[in-house]
């Protein structure tokens, strides 16, 4: 239960990518009582530090999810928008969004023009994002200013976290705030470790992996280990795309992605400390995305890195679906991880 508590203060924080202040806050108070330091860079990183020695481990999450920008306001009141990150434009019809105004949070919807009138031509052509708009019940571009809407403002896909059946859930933004619910329940779980461990919450990984670079780079790690959400391969849609993960089977070794591969000794010491505490690994060889591990074997002169992952159901939608007990796995391993992270790194 106080797992879920945790998950559901993150999910309801705004995190959009460079809009992560939200977010921010709900980590840090949630790592501050068992930390030693805890900071915010210059461009909205959260790094907090438990231990002083060697060897360096920092693991990381990335803060934001994907989003929306206000980008026109028309004079009838309705609002055009820019997407920030990776969506997909059939998500966005008909989905309810949250503005960040100047005045607080406005509630919108995408609008769509229904079905009874569409010709049959136009149901088969792709929806394309000029074509779409917000509505949030303003009749003029006055209404829209006067509630403290304007260009550059920030809109979030607006869900909520739901129980499903036995242990799965439901939400938006698991990517990533399911990695970070990781970070502070490794953090909580990490006693008398010799080393030093740091954690990371990162910001605007999902419009170019920009966050983690600097902090990478100041905090000169060992090894980086980035905790993300990744595509599951176990619903009908995903017959024959020859992905073997699934969802509750444990945490996920992304052996490759679009611009990186998981270096051999970080993959042997994943694959000794799941040993150690008895998990089941699932492995994942990645056609594309990219993770905070994927840059990270180039800043200095390189960081062992590698991502430990979470199966995500329908990932980049306001309806994904993941396993408690999988969160549970992952900060099984990454504890028993960084408890023999000496013999490795």
């Amino acid at each position: 239960m106080a797992l879920f508590n945790t998950l559901e203060k993150l999910i309801s924080a705004d995190s959009v990518s460079g809009f992560e202040g939200g977010i921010r806050e709900v980590m840090k108070k949630e790592l501050k009582p068992f930390v030693d330091e805890i900071k915010v860079d210059k461009i909205g990183n959260l790094i907090a530090r438990k231990g002083k020695g060697k060897p360096k481990v920092m693991i990381t999450a990335h803060m934001d999810e994907i989003g929306l920008m206000v980008k026109d306001i028309e004079k009838d009141g309705f609002i055009r928008f820019d997407t920030v990150g990776g969506w997909d434009n059939r998500i966005l019809l008909a989905s309810k969004v949250k503005i960040y105004g100047s005045k607080g949070g406005i509630i919108g919807v995408v609008g769509s023009k229904p079905i009874h009138v569409m010709e049959e031509e136009e149901k088969k052509k792709p929806i394309k994002l000029k074509d779409l708009f917000i509505d949030i019940g303003a009749k003029s571009d006055k209404e829209v200013n006067k509630a403290g809407v304007e260009i550059g403002n920030f809109v979030a896909p607006y869900g909520e976290l739901n129980k499903l059946i036995s242990s799965r859930i439901t939400g938006q933004g698991f990517d990533d705030k399911l990695g970070c619910l990781a970070l502070i329940e490794i953090m909580k779980s990490l006693k008398n470790f010799k080393g030093t461990v740091y954690i990371a919450g990162t910001v605007q990984e999902e419009t170019g992996l920009i966050g983690i670079r600097g902090t990478a780079f100041g905090v000169e790690p060992d090894v980086v280990l980035a905790i993300d959400t990744t595509i599951a391969g176990d619903t009908p849609e995903m017959k024959g795309e020859s992905l073997p993960t699934e969802v509750g089977k444990g945490p996920v070794l992304v052996l490759k992605d679009a611009i990186s591969m998981m270096q051999p000794q970080v993959k042997k010491w994943m694959k000794a400390a799941a040993k150690k505490a008895k998990l089941n690994l699932q492995y994942e060889v990645m056609m594309g995305g990219a993770t905070d591990a994927s840059i990270t074997p180039t800043v200095r002169e390189g960081i062992p890195s590698g991502c430990v992952a979470i199966a995500s159901r329908y990932i980049h939608t306001p309806v994904e679906v993941a396993d408690m007990k999988d969160i549970e796995s992952v900060v099984k391993l990454v504890v028993e991880a960084v408890k023999m992270s000496s013999q490795y790194i």
